[in-house]
């Protein structure tokens, strides 16, 4: 018990939840206590630094929030820059850690967060009217995602080895053919999220990618970010009408400005370990006694956000606006998990092969003391074998945008949300600008 304890006190231990320490969060803020929501520290962990700068934005903070996005971006810069012009680089300890619980490494920014990271240090740059740097940031954003898109391919080709290992292995195909009929991927396979292209890349970070290009005039760069946000999000009119403005040289004239509304709502979603425990016989190691064991299978499974809606309609000087959807983080989040499907295997079946080994090597000193030895084993696995909870869960659930020409000038911005009325006044004083507000709960926090 003492030995529990003190693993279940650190950081990155085998024991942990994430998913507790995210419900505090996530309480804390839709109560509109942020500075209660995390303790400030100095860290290295990705995750914190990542989860800790979103805070400090939520707040309006645009500087500490930077800072600790920075912070992230250091390692993501070294990462990125062995795999941008190859698929030779070094791949995680994750993807090729079998029998290592994966909350004891450090965490690795999933592939839409690592896209994400950049897109909100470019929003923050933004709110700061910096615009210059918030185009060093859009740069950043294209070059993670072609080192994403490099990795992943080795990365499939690694899962293909392990595949096949596993099909070549009689008692480790036995076990990965358990797993396929016993766990449930059908959120994993639902029809909107094997429609994404992949599970780096999205429509909004693309779209404020064109924005930002167009607001430094410079339409030749623009327009790629409106038509690749267009691939993303088919059939979508204010994306066209982007491309369109592009095309036909539609600058705001003096004294007019282009407003960008972006409209961010709900929160990520959050993973949860989610054991399922098998009874096994099997003789591995030729002894002569043989116990029963449990085979511990353990996936993520997604906790979706069920406080806020998807979108809310808003008025801008008692003009209705409907926002215009462009990203579901539900669905990237699904998609990232199922690309790891592979590994997710792999893990499974190595870590329930080292369990039914170890628990009938115990098991064959024969009598109770053999079967208690075994027992022991498997509870063992139980507690040790679990999925990785971590995630960026103050990422919003769903981002939406809207458009609008002004005059220079105050203009009011109107939202409801539970029947609880929300304004902000803005003050529009230069041709391209950005105003983006986040709702979480009951909560409307503008940015």
């Amino acid at each position: 018990m003492l030995l529990a304890g003190l693993l279940s006190s650190c950081a990155n231990s085998p024991f942990s939840s994430y998913k507790t320490t995210s419900d505090y969060t996530l309480n804390q803020v839709m109560r509109g206590q942020l500075a209660q929501a995390m303790t400030a520290e100095s860290t290295g962990d990705p995750l914190y630094n990542m989860e800790y700068g979103l805070l400090q934005r939520l707040q309006a903070q645009y500087s500490p929030s930077n800072y600790y996005f920075a912070v992230v971006e250091q390692n993501l810069d070294l990462w990125s820059m062995s795999w941008l012009s190859s698929t030779g680089g070094q791949l995680s300890t994750q993807a090729l850690t079998l029998l290592l619980n994966d909350n004891v490494l450090e965490y690795k920014p999933r592939s839409y967060e690592r896209t994400l990271v950049a897109t909100y240090h470019a929003l923050n740059h933004l709110d700061l009217n910096d615009t210059a740097k918030a185009r060093v940031e859009i740069k950043r954003m294209y070059q993670f995602e072609q080192a994403t898109e490099n990795y992943n391919q080795a990365l499939y080709s690694k899962s293909q080895n392990q595949i096949q290992a596993v099909k070549q292995d009689k008692t480790q195909n036995y076990l990965a053919q358990q797993i396929l009929q016993k766990y449930n991927f059908s959120d994993l396979n639902r029809p909107e999220v094997l429609a994404l292209k992949n599970s780096y890349q999205n429509a909004f970070s693309h779209y404020l990618a064109g924005f930002v290009f167009e607001a430094l005039n410079e339409p030749s760069l623009a327009r790629p970010g409106y038509v690749k946000a267009g691939q993303l999000n088919p059939h979508n009119k204010l994306i066209q009408q982007s491309i369109d403005q592009i095309d036909a040289n539609q600058r705001p004239g003096p004294g007019y400005t282009e407003l960008l509304l972006v409209e961010e709502t709900g929160h990520a979603p959050q993973i949860k370990s989610e054991e399922v425990h098998i009874p096994f016989k099997m003789n591995l190691t030729g002894q002569k006694n043989s116990c029963v064991n449990m085979v511990n299978l353990f996936f993520p499974r997604l906790v979706l956000d069920q406080s806020t809606k998807l979108a809310y309609e808003f008025s801008v000087d008692q003009q209705l606006l409907q926002p215009v959807a462009l990203v579901n983080l539900n669905l990237m989040a699904a998609r990232a998990l199922k690309d790891e499907i592979p590994h997710l295997i792999a893990r499974n079946v190595a870590a329930a092969a080292r369990n039914i080994i170890t628990s009938q090597q115990s098991c064959s000193s024969g009598g109770d003391l053999g079967t208690l030895l075994s027992l022991g084993v498997s509870l063992g696995g139980m507690l040790l074998d679990r999925a990785d909870e971590r995630s960026w869960t103050l990422l919003p659930q769903q981002i939406n945008i809207a458009r609008l020409r002004l005059p220079y000038g105050a203009h009011k911005i109107n939202i409801t949300v539970n029947g609880i009325p929300y304004q902000r006044t803005i003050e529009l004083k230069q041709a391209y600008q950005v105003l983006d507000f986040r709702v979480l709960g009951n909560q409307v926090f503008w940015q």
